[in-house]
């Protein structure tokens, strides 16, 4: 029995042991695992996905709650990984499978249940999970309890696993709801008082506030369009449209950014004639793109976007001239995961996925190195 899933050599590491135990042995502690009172009750009787796990790292048992909602399909849990158990994106690209990519430096599970090991206590953390799911991916957020658990000579590590997923999604996007909404009434306010006191330009507060209001409509359009989409309720609206004015909208609703007035937006010759799309989600994501990369870069920089043709897809590029740290690239479409510190809400780059990959059938990645980073969204010209 092999479990080597990724694109290395087998028995090499990037972060975690990969070391496994051999299958004889994996029979062996679970059935010392289900021979025990103890054991016994935690799988049956705790609330969550429950799995017991070796010294390295592999399920020995679970409860039928955590079999409901794994990635392994027919296949036994026994000597998976939980990492393989759940369809982590990185896995893949592991040498040895869970916990040996350079990404598991960052995973609450893998980090709780090696603190546990080392010190022989119970843990608490949490976990950010990117999960395959066919072509695309889904993000799921687990609270994690990481209990030693002593079984006659055999120790072990009991995992409880509460999925914490629709809370923070609604807990991300009330944040984000009342922060944009915040802002544009903040402008709205201003700009009305300045009206109703006669002072300044009519013409030019009426116009602001056309804006603003405009501006409001788009953002309450927006964060209804992403709770439908998160429960797979947002149908896109298609039409024939030319590419460029998917990237003139973004544009104009950059020059609305605060910080806009220090950067320069260049749009590039794009492909020519219509495809078709629904113009206001394409617009989200480019604009998500867009702005995450103004966020990025410094004074004087320029963001670039453009569209090319690329064999019966069309890709949208938004590039800037910063380069992502190798030590945040894996997280970076994670739903709750932000570089910006308390103020970031960490939605824009899994927004991107949302709509682009969810929605529009297509496909969201970035590259960076030290001459920029690209974020793109390939769509499929006939979609």
């Amino acid at each position: 029995m092999t479990f080597h899933n990724g694109a290395g050599t087998p028995g090499t590491t990037h972060f975690a042991s990969a070391e496994r135990t051999p299958h004889e042995e994996l029979v062996q502690e679970a059935e010392a695992c289900l021979g025990h009172p103890v054991a016994r009750f935690l799988m049956q009787a705790l609330d969550g996905l429950v799995l017991i796990l070796d010294a390295n790292r592999q399920i020995i048992a679970t409860n039928d709650r955590a079999i409901q909602v794994s990635a392994i399909g027919e296949s036994a849990p026994l000597g998976h990984r939980p990492g393989e158990f759940f369809g982590c994106m990185h896995v893949p690209n592991a040498p040895s499978g869970c916990g040996t990519n350079e990404a598991c430096t960052h995973c609450g599970a893998v980090l709780a249940v090696l603190e546990a090991q080392r010190t022989d206590r119970i843990v608490h953390s949490e976990c950010l999970l990117t999960l395959l799911q066919g072509e695309h991916t889904a993000s799921a957020e687990f609270e994690i309890v990481a209990s030693p658990l002593q079984v006659g000579e055999h120790r072990f590590i009991a995992v409880v696993l509460h999925d914490l997923s629709a809370v923070k999604r609604r807990d991300a996007l009330e944040r984000l709801f009342y922060h944009d909404i915040a802002n544009l009434m903040q402008g709205i306010r201003g700009w009305a008082e300045l009206l109703a006191a006669g002072t300044g330009s009519k013409e030019k507060a009426a116009l602001k506030l056309v804006k603003l209001t405009d501006l409001l409509d788009r953002e309450l359009k927006g964060h209804r369009a992403m709770a439908q989409a998160e429960n797979g309720l947002l149908e896109p609206r298609l039409c024939d449209v030319p590419p460029r004015m998917i990237l003139e909208d973004v544009e104009d609703l950059l020059g609305r950014h605060s910080l806009a007035r220090q950067r320069k937006v260049d749009i590039l010759r794009s492909m020519e004639g219509p495809f078709r799309t629904d113009p206001e989600l394409l617009s989200r994501v480019v604009l998500n793109m867009a702005v995450n990369a103004m966020e990025a870069t410094s004074e004087g920089d320029t963001i670039t976007l453009w569209s090319s043709r690329e064999g019966d897809e069309i890709c949208f590029r938004v590039h800037n001239p910063g380069e992502i740290p190798e030590t945040l690239r894996s997280r970076i479409f994670q739903r709750s995961f932000t570089t910006k510190g308390a103020t970031g809400r960490g939605l824009g780059t899994y927004a991107m996925k949302l709509f682009g990959e969810k929605v529009l059938g297509g496909k969201v990645g970035f590259d960076t190195d030290a001459a920029g980073t690209t974020f793109w969204v390939r769509l499929p010209l006939g979609h």
